[in-house]
């Protein structure tokens, strides 16, 4: 049976799913904001860039480059585990948060472009509209290139914003009185799309592999693959917006219908990936025989 009427009908349902989600994060957003003036903005800024990739992965999955949608996935990942990430802090923690991210970790990135900017303008004259440019990044009057801290001090705050350490931190954290379990799971599919975004070896040999699968196996593959990736967006959007609902300690508009988007996408999804996975079974039963 192809893969490509089930693969069309993921894909509505994955787009229903991201409307519906999206609704209720504006409706949390619009219910609830006020009552946390000092994370709400950052939080709002995040979704919608969230969002935006979210549009992007979609868009290049629809014409067939996946790959490519692996590689902005990238950064769809490093947004949601930010959106976790202050989300579930605890309440008194969150405003230590906030000044991280914008200003001691801003001052940190501030002075990092300044210096690159430094090897741009030996190469540009001042007087040229680049030049300019390069000249405004090392500008105090426009950035803050006083950053914080001694160089240990602001590689530990690196560090502790980074994807996999964040990842690290929210693993088994009580999120409502449950631990959160499975979220290391990403931690592979983003080291996958690191591998494609550097261009290294390993993303050569997916390139090699996709090329010289037979037809059949090819077809399952790709179905699969994007299965995955539909199936990846909209569960952590989903997830986001319930750590969301979790931050504010509010309610959905409409939480049958919320639940059930994600459900119907992943049910839909499944059999596509069952499919691929039991193309594979003949070759890893050959290499792991009872």
């Amino acid at each position: 049976m192809s893969d490509e009427a089930p693969l069309i009908l993921l894909q509505e349902a994955s787009l229903q799913a991201h409307a519906v989600i999206r609704d209720e994060i504006a409706g949390l957003f619009e219910r609830y904001g006020e009552t946390t003036p000092d994370v709400t903005p950052t939080l709002k800024r995040l979704f919608w860039y969230l969002s935006e990739r979210n549009q992007a992965v979609s868009f290049l999955v629809s014409w067939g480059y996946s790959w490519d949608a692996e590689i902005i996935l990238r950064s769809f990942y490093e947004t949601a585990a930010k959106i976790l990430f202050i989300c579930f802090a605890e309440d008194q923690d969150k405003p230590e948060l906030m000044d991280e991210f914008w200003n001691k970790l801003g001052s940190i990135n501030d002075r990092r472009r300044a210096r690159k900017a430094e090897f741009s303008a030996q190469v540009d004259e001042a007087n040229t509209p680049s030049g300019v440019i390069f000249k405004a990044s090392k500008d105090e009057r426009l950035f803050d290139l006083d950053a914080k801290g001694n160089k240990a001090e602001r590689k530990r705050l690196e560090q502790k914003w980074s994807f996999s350490e964040i990842i690290e931190s929210l693993d088994g954290r009580m999120v409502g009185g449950k631990p959160l379990v499975g979220i290391k799971s990403v931690l592979h599919i983003y080291g996958v799309c690191s591998h494609l975004a550097h261009a290294d070896s390993a993303a050569m040999d997916l390139m090699a592999d996709r090329a010289t699968r037979s037809e059949d196996e090819l077809g399952h593959l790709q179905a699969g693959h994007i299965s995955r990736i539909l199936s990846d967006q909209v569960s952590l959007t989903w997830f986001c917006a319930e750590a969301l609902r979790g931050h504010f300690k509010g309610e959905f508009s409409d939480t049958a219908r919320f639940y059930g988007a994600f459900q119907n996408t992943a049910e839909l999804g499944e059999p596509l990936q069952a499919a691929f996975y039991e193309s594979q079974r003949a070759f890893y039963e050959g290499l792991y025989p009872e």
